[in-house]
């Protein structure tokens, strides 16, 4: 028990300190880019609603799901967001309408490979043009 502190893997196999290492890593790689994510700059897009949806995903007993908005432009996500201080994604995906303009704050990265979408933080309408 050197430096006051016993360590609970000194006597594991390599190959377990491997696996722990590298699931450890994993974890604390995935906090640090969801982290990023949430806290990346805001940018507002223009885009019209074609279709919206919640993606519900379950792995044993937990279940997961989140708020999904088709556009013209791209998918995004509605979700809840701690940092930017949004807590109202039920309210936006229920004010959404199909063929409907928004100007969208969004933030986050798009990640095709991982099925994560840039979140929508407000949707503000945008009103219909004038007819001449």
């Amino acid at each position: 028990m050197r430096n006051g502190f016993p360590n609970p893997l000194s006597g594991a196999p390599t190959s377990f300190k491997l696996i722990f290492g590298l699931v450890a890593a994993g974890i604390i790689a995935g906090t640090a880019v969801e982290f990023s994510a949430q806290n990346s700059p805001t940018e507002t897009v223009r885009v019209t609603v074609t279709d919206k949806d919640r993606q519900v995903t379950r792995n044993g007993d937990n279940i997961d799901s989140k708020y999904i908005v088709f556009t013209d432009k791209e998918v995004f996500e509605n979700t809840d967001n701690l940092l930017k201080g949004k807590f109202n994604s039920s309210d936006i995906q229920g004010q959404l309408q199909r063929g409907q303009q928004y100007d969208l704050q969004v933030n986050g990265y798009r990640s095709q490979v991982m099925s994560h979408y840039r979140n929508i933080i407000s949707a503000t309408p945008v009103a219909p043009a004038a007819s001449r």
